[in-house]
């Protein structure tokens, strides 16, 4: 995925990976990341792409029998309103190309099931690779979102980071995708157990700005280059809540970036 410098745009300005945390927010995205993300160096070296970037999308809906009707078709489409226009102030224009629904108590569950007290949680490893083989859609340049109406607990989401090469038959191609769980999709309610800071739809968004190369806001926390976008604030750590005037890194210029899709904030910022 290459795209233009224009895409830095994208997190300074806005206020706030698999993300796992009870007392808080869990994006399951590592902050362990090069020196430099090889994407970043490409795109600094890079002065004639177009400003305006047009983006394939592939929606994957997985429900369990017991919560297949709790991802509905308004649900959907409110999700991609919310991801459509967020990325669309950026000149980044997402193409919703298709929806895909399956109904599986192993696939609703991101293939981490518990199985009793004997065998605990079983992760399905082998069909979790099959599925996304069989479903991924597009080439290496289309982002595909996997909503799961019962993610794996306490989770919130995960996204594969931009590599420089994928080819089409490797398992690696296949999982380039975003994971999301339903429970943060706008409108479901906390009584169907939403999440209660994490309900708007902020979530694709935040996954997908990792898809797209972008770290957490605190990634790095007071040390340059923090998340290797030069304007956004350094921030210490990840911040819950959407504490205004919060200021991690004193001696840094700026105050902590918590209207921003890429930190830990709640959606209602």
């Amino acid at each position: 995925m290459i795209f233009p410098l224009t895409l830095v745009g994208l997190v300074p300005i806005l206020a706030s990976a698999k993300d796992v945390a009870p007392q808080g927010r869990a994006c399951l995205v590592s902050d362990e990341r090069p020196a430099q993300p090889p994407v970043s160096r490409v795109l600094r070296k890079s002065q004639d792409l177009p400003s305006t970037i047009t983006v394939d999308v592939h929606f994957h809906i997985s429900s369990t029998k017991e919560h297949e009707d709790l991802i509905t078709d308004t649900i959907v489409n409110a999700q991609w309103n919310v991801l459509h226009r967020s990325f669309a102030k950026y000149d980044i224009n997402l193409v919703l190309n298709s929806t895909e629904r399956v109904v599986d108590d192993i696939i609703g569950k991101s293939f981490l099931v518990y199985e009793g007290p004997d065998k605990g949680w079983v992760k399905y490893t082998d069909e979790e690779n099959n599925f996304y083989k069989s479903t991924r859609r597009g080439g290496y340049d289309a982002l595909n979102l996997y909503f799961f109406s019962d993610y794996s607990p306490g989770a919130t989401g995960y996204c594969s980071w931009p590599t420089v090469i994928a080819e089409d038959d490797d398992l690696k191609f296949a999982q380039d995708s975003c994971q999301v769980s339903g429970l943060t999709m706008p409108g479901i309610t906390p009584e169907q157990g939403a999440f209660e800071d994490w309900n708007l739809g902020h979530l694709a968004v935040h996954e997908a700005g990792h898809w797209f190369g972008l770290n957490h806001t605190f990634s790095g926390g007071c040390s340059e280059p923090g998340d290797f976008v030069d304007d956004t604030p350094s921030q210490l750590t990840q911040i819950f809540g959407c504490p205004i005037g919060s200021d991690s890194c004193p001696d840094k210029p700026g105050l902590d970036p918590i209207h921003n899709f890429m930190g830990y904030t709640q959606d209602n910022w």
